[in-house]
């Protein structure tokens, strides 16, 4: 008996089977992809549906009625994208058979994503979620383009407002959640890092995840260890920690120092001492790398080769990713630290600029734009890394933005070190004329900063 199928079933079937086939964005679209055409900002999608189909889009899904001189037969409207999004997300779920990785966290989700990525690939296929997909279309989007015959798929849960954990878990369900660490971030909503703490702990909470058979933890802070003390609770079947307090399942014995760019690390758990080398710019994203070793000896996967491959991690865009770039003709070694910025990650940052030696003649110059989403105590923490920066004596300091520049206003001009620099033009003329060849250049702050646009601009230049 021959059934003619639906489009939305055909639509829906050919997602199913398939990996990495629905795009948002008309420009990501290749042969036999699925363009999903959404509301954004200023336009709808559907402006760029005759682009899709140029580009050889199988199909297309829409929520709003198109003009009758359209006569792709593909194209599938439906009531609400987002509930068909749904709908195909859960089932995708509900037939993947391999293990699902959650990771939440305050900082250092997509990083650890991407390391978790490169090391399980190498024993075990692993789908993951793309770029910083974290919010609700992200994982509906990334669920819907999983590999179903992958043993991994790890998945990165954002939040920057109550109960957002609890909604993605409870799509996800991940059998295995980490939470990376609970700092001092998008504290415009949630005004204090317990009620990070409490958000990030939906994570394993059985009422949405039923899944939740491992929870990795961070315990470096009060908050952290209020987090364990929820999973003990809820007798989730295997809780494994990691950080600096005292009897922790696992903890970093010693880092020594080979030669300039390579370090030996020991982490100990219980009775085993792991040793394995490093290279120097992965000793501030030591804990992923721990994280990940903590993954391979629970799953059981194969541990020499995770030694192996330690030395080999790379490093992610716009998370310390270090490149050559032309600036007025000259070769600048530029560290992308853009992406975002916390108080943490931005005193790490200053750390890593500290501890860089420079040669005879070279020189290096570190630019840091604006925290965002640190709510009311937001002055008192840019003044805090500027007075941080002070503490180091550090030279050719430059900062950016109004959060920047009021902090700045309350310290002593007396001998300061610290230039303010408000205009993306000037600082890119100050870099013009002081820069030379073989010169470093390291740019840290949120997103939405303004250093965000002085990278665009630099590497629209010319990278090398």
């Amino acid at each position: 008996m021959n059934i003619k199928h639906t489009l939305s079933e055909k639509v829906t079937e050919y997602l199913l089977n398939n990996e990495g086939k629905a795009k948002i964005s008309s420009l990501e679209i290749i042969k036999d992809d699925v363009f999903i055409s959404l509301l954004g900002n200023n336009t709808h999608g559907n402006q760029y549906i005759p682009d899709a189909i140029n580009k050889g889009a199988r199909y297309i899904i829409t929520d709003r009625k198109l003009e009758d001189n359209f006569i792709f037969n593909k194209i599938l409207v439906v009531d609400d994208i987002l509930t068909f999004l749904l709908s195909t997300a859960k089932i995708k779920r509900n037939i993947f058979k391999g293990k699902v990785i959650g990771i939440t966290g305050s900082v250092g989700k997509t990083t650890l994503k991407e390391n978790l990525k490169y090391f399980i690939s190498q024993t075990s296929t692993v789908s993951v979620s793309i770029k910083s997909y974290n919010n609700y279309l992200g994982v509906l989007i990334s669920l819907i383009n999983i590999n179903l015959s992958s043993s991994f798929a790890i998945f990165e849960i954002g939040t920057n407002n109550f109960e957002e954990i609890k909604n993605l878990t409870s799509i996800i369900m991940p059998s295995q959640a980490i939470i990376t660490n609970i700092l001092p971030t998008h504290l415009e909503n949630f005004k204090n890092t317990r009620n990070i703490a409490i958000e990030k702990s939906d994570i394993f909470n059985p009422e949405y995840n039923p899944n939740i058979e491992l929870l990795i933890l961070s315990q470096n802070n009060t908050d952290e260890t209020y987090i364990s003390d929820l999973a003990l609770k809820e007798n989730i079947s295997n809780i494994i920690t990691f950080g600096k307090i005292n009897n922790q399942n696992y903890r970093i014995e010693k880092i020594k120092k080979i030669d300039d760019k390579t370090f030996e690390v020991l982490i100990y758990n219980n009775t085993t001492t792991y040793k394995f080398e490093i290279n120097k710019n992965q000793l501030s994203r030591i804990n992923n790398i721990l994280i990940s070793l903590i993954i391979f000896v629970y799953n059981k996967l194969d541990i020499t080769t995770f030694i192996s491959s330690t030395k080999n991690v790379e490093l992610v865009e716009g998370r310390g990713l270090e490149r050559k770039i032309f600036i007025n003709n000259k070769i600048i070694n530029f560290i992308d630290e853009t992406y975002n910025a916390s108080p943490s990650t931005m005193r790490m940052c200053i750390d890593e600029f500290s501890n860089i030696k420079t040669m005879k003649n070279q020189k290096k110059i570190l630019i840091l734009g604006d925290m965002k989403e640190l709510g009311e105590g937001a002055l008192g923490f840019h003044l805090e890394i500027l007075e941080y920066i002070i503490t180091l004596d550090l030279n050719n300091v430059i900062v950016c933005g109004e959060l920047m520049k009021s902090a700045l206003n309350k310290l002593s001009k007396k001998d300061l070190k610290i230039e303010l620099i408000l205009n993306e033009k000037l600082i890119i003329k100050y870099l013009k004329n002081t820069l030379n060849n073989n010169d470093i250049l390291l740019i840290k702050g949120s997103n939405s900063s303004l250093t965000n646009k002085i990278r665009k601009i630099l590497l629209k230049k010319g990278e090398n």
